[in-house]
């Protein structure tokens, strides 16, 4: 009795909250699932700005790497150029000295032209004289000009 008397006092109150209860949460629903045609729109848009950085991002990684094994490439040569250049300074500097010595220990070649000795320095190991055997005096009787002007001499 005391439920059903509840039942008759509250009923009237009941069905207006229901009724709003369910307007709100229809209303809900229909504002979220309009919300959702929008938020997937803007994940697709931002899907394809994330898949454009990483493929940008993988290019610049292997340009990176590229861009590493060249710098390693030159750094590599300008060593190989440096020992060289210091190879280079060590045989001018003996080469001068011997040339220095040479002329010192020989004073005989000073009224000649080119000095015998300077001369078996200076085309030592060359091209024109591999063997060291001093072929290629010109007719002027001094090492290493040619009487053929062509020839350089």
């Amino acid at each position: 009795m005391i439920l059903e008397a509840a039942k008759a006092k509250l009923a009237p109150y009941l069905v207006p909250i229901i009724g709003t209860l369910v307007v709100v949460v229809v209303g809900a629903f229909w504002w979220l699932w309009s919300d959702r045609d929008q938020l997937l729109e803007k994940n697709a848009s931002q899907a394809v700005i994330i898949s454009n950085a990483a493929q940008e991002n993988r290019e610049n990684v292997a340009s990176i790497k590229y861009l590493e094994k060249d710098i390693a490439w030159r750094e590599q040569k300008a060593i190989e150029r440096q020992r060289r250049d210091r190879f280079r300074d060590q045989e001018l500097a003996q080469t001068r000295e011997e040339l220095t010595k040479a002329l010192e220990d020989a004073p005989e070649c000073v009224d000649q032209p080119w000095p015998d000795a300077v001369f078996d320095i200076m085309r030592r190991d060359t091209v024109l004289d591999p063997n060291g055997d001093r072929a290629g005096e010109g007719a002027s009787g001094v090492p290493g000009s040619h009487s053929d002007s062509r020839a350089g001499g």
